[in-house]
């Protein structure tokens, strides 16, 4: 009887010694170094780090691990994404702050109490307005049009829309949005149209591109597609949304062409990020609507803006890429209803081309002026072809 319980307490010792080794290990704090290689600080800039390139001790930890800034002794505020839903983390996301010219060292390592973050990104579908699918972070806030909307018009019924251009909604606040308005205008008829303190929604899109949408023209004929067919929410969270849509194939001008989009908008962005998987052309382009043809175009890097007046206010609308998918612009305006645009012409390189579409309003007060808005423009298109380099 001793001889037994003598084995079985040297077996717990054991089982205990190598508990406490493996949770030793797995505390081992796994370093990253961060290069900006710019002469300009970066602050709410997203880091994505691929979780395949970090240790597997690390990896099947990942829930409880945090991101340690060195120099400021402090975790920062994370976010994890499972791109495929596939069970598995993908990417760890977190927004340094890196001086100008400068190297730092972060930690990846046990957090021993990981926060609830508020989800500042946010999207979804919206079936109690037909099917819009909206997207919105601090800053602003877009919408597109789904399936039943397009069957709608298709059916002769009131309410639809045949349209995969961009809506703008100007919010002037920075918590989220979305749900409120929508929400208010079902249960109390509160009209998200008009401004009620946060903001509103008054950009016509339409038939137009709006404030993105994509087309593929010949000569004086463009061609686009309808509405989307699909979508899914990969990730709303404190520092990202991204989301899929997909779409029915459409004629262009040498057969049909495929496409879907992975969408994203981070936190402190005035810019979401639209990611285009395309197949039956190498060109193409993204639209920004005329509205009222009261507005001028502004050329800066990779990117052009309309700054118009918008009722009795200034809105500035921009397209912007970087060198690799750049290919100039050109302006369409047959004075038409929903025809008339500035476009955005892109190189589609192996399928695939990356462009961003944001705007500021002036009601928001984000910049001080418009020169500040293209300040920060300048600094976006350097940024985007000069990434944080990233040293596992």
């Amino acid at each position: 009887m001793k001889k037994y319980n003598s084995i079985k307490i040297n077996r717990l010792l054991l089982l205990f010694i190598s508990t406490i080794s493996i949770l030793s290990c797995s505390s081992d704090p796994f370093s990253i170094e961060l290069y900006n290689q710019l002469d300009i600080s970066r602050q709410t800039e997203t880091v994505e780090i691929d979780l395949k390139k970090i240790p597997e001790s690390i990896q099947s930890l990942i829930e409880k691990i945090g991101v340690y800034d060195v120099d400021k002794a402090t975790f920062l505020t994370k976010q994890l994404i499972d791109m495929n839903h596939d069970g598995v983390m993908d990417l760890l996301l977190f927004q340094p702050d890196l001086p100008p010219m400068s190297s730092k060292i972060f930690h990846l390592k046990l957090q021993s109490e990981i926060f609830n973050s508020f989800n500042n990104c946010f999207s979804r579908i919206v079936p109690e307005r037909i099917d819009d699918y909206t997207w919105e972070n601090d800053k602003v806030a877009f919408r597109t049009y789904g399936p039943a909307a397009q069957i709608l018009v298709e059916e002769g019924k009131k309410g639809g829309i045949i349209s995969s251009g961009i809506d703008c909604w100007l919010k002037k606040v920075d918590y989220p949005i979305i749900n409120k308005w929508y929400k208010e205008s079902e249960e109390k008829g509160i009209s998200y149209h008009e401004d009620h303190g946060e903001g509103l929604d008054n950009y016509h899109v339409g038939a137009s591109r709006g404030a993105g949408g994509l087309a593929v023209n010949m000569g004086e004929q463009y061609y686009v597609s309808k509405n989307f067919t699909h979508h899914e929410t990969i990730s709303n969270g404190p520092l990202r949304t991204v989301f899929r849509l997909d779409y029915e194939d459409w004629d262009g001008p040498n057969g049909k062409i495929s496409e879907h989009k992975i969408i994203s908008l981070d936190l402190g962005s005035n810019l979401s990020k639209i990611e285009v998987y395309i197949e039956g052309t190498d060109k193409i382009s993204a639209g920004i609507s005329l509205q009222e043809n009261n507005g001028s175009i502004i050329e800066l890097n990779n990117s052009i803006l309309l700054k118009q007046n918008h009722f009795e206010t200034i809105l500035s609308n921009v397209l912007l890429t970087s060198t690799e998918y750049y290919d100039g612009f050109h302006v369409f305006n047959p004075k038409l209803k929903d025809k008339n645009h500035v476009f955005l012409d892109f190189n589609v390189r192996e399928g695939k081309l990356v462009y961003y579409s944001g705007f500021n309003w002036s009601e928001s007060k984000q910049f001080k002026d418009h020169s500040g808005w293209e300040a920060y423009l300048k600094k976006f298109a350097t940024k985007i072809d000069n990434p944080i380099q990233i040293k596992y």
